[in-house]
């Protein structure tokens, strides 16, 4: 028999005997290709309609038995998680700006099957890193449906200490403030040197 990768309900021939048609059902679950087959009873319309019924309500079992795994995976968190700590769909992200602290917040991309992604910000400057990180899971956990009872909070709320080292990196250390000042000190001066100068020739 030929093999196919396509989704859903496939009609083809047997290779070995082309009088046997067959339906064959195929979904992918919990990433293995799950197929299954019902064989087409004769050649006319009602025999073909008679096997796509059947066929349909074998793909209506793999769907439920698809999402009931998808629901249990989506529990357990382990779908969630990074190999580095970090949650799937959250980044702490800081950006510097000339002549403006630094403003450091999480952002928040929860992709739901065929839907669109869903974007969110949670300002850490505004919260605290503690507080913010709180509220990004809160959010995570009401986009995707999860109970904060759920397995999947807790591992959520665990990977706080990975983005707590990344947050104290990209802090910018005391030396680094000191030369910022020291330039910005700088630029000043020498603009208030430029702008004498312009008012001297003016004058």
């Amino acid at each position: 028999m030929g093999h196919s990768s396509i989704m859903g309900i496939t009609v083809f021939k047997d290779s070995s005997d082309s009088t046997r048609t067959y339906l064959r059902i195929t979904r992918a679950i919990n990433g293995k290709e799950q197929q299954r087959y019902v064989r087409v009873e004769g050649t006319s319309k009602a025999a073909m309609k008679r096997a796509m019924k059947e066929a349909k309500e074998i793909d209506q079992r793999l769907e439920q038995w698809q999402t009931a795994v998808k629901q249990l995976i989506a529990l357990s968190g382990d779908n969630l998680i990074h190999e580095d700590g970090t949650i799937v769909g959250l980044q702490l992200q800081t950006r510097f700006r000339d002549g403006r602290r630094p403003a450091t917040e999480f952002k928040i991309r929860v992709k739901l099957n065929d839907q669109p992604p869903l974007f969110k910000s949670v300002s850490v400057d505004k919260y605290g890193f503690d507080e913010a990180f709180q509220i990004s899971v809160n959010r995570i956990c009401e986009m995707r449906n999860l109970s904060e009872e759920s397995e999947a909070f807790d591992k959520l709320m665990a990977a706080k200490e990975a983005y707590l080292e990344k947050h104290k990196e990209s802090e910018p250390s005391d030396k680094m403030r000191l030369v910022s000042s020291r330039r910005k000190d700088q630029e000043d001066g020498l603009f208030d040197q430029l702008k004498g100068i312009f008012r001297k020739k003016a004058g």
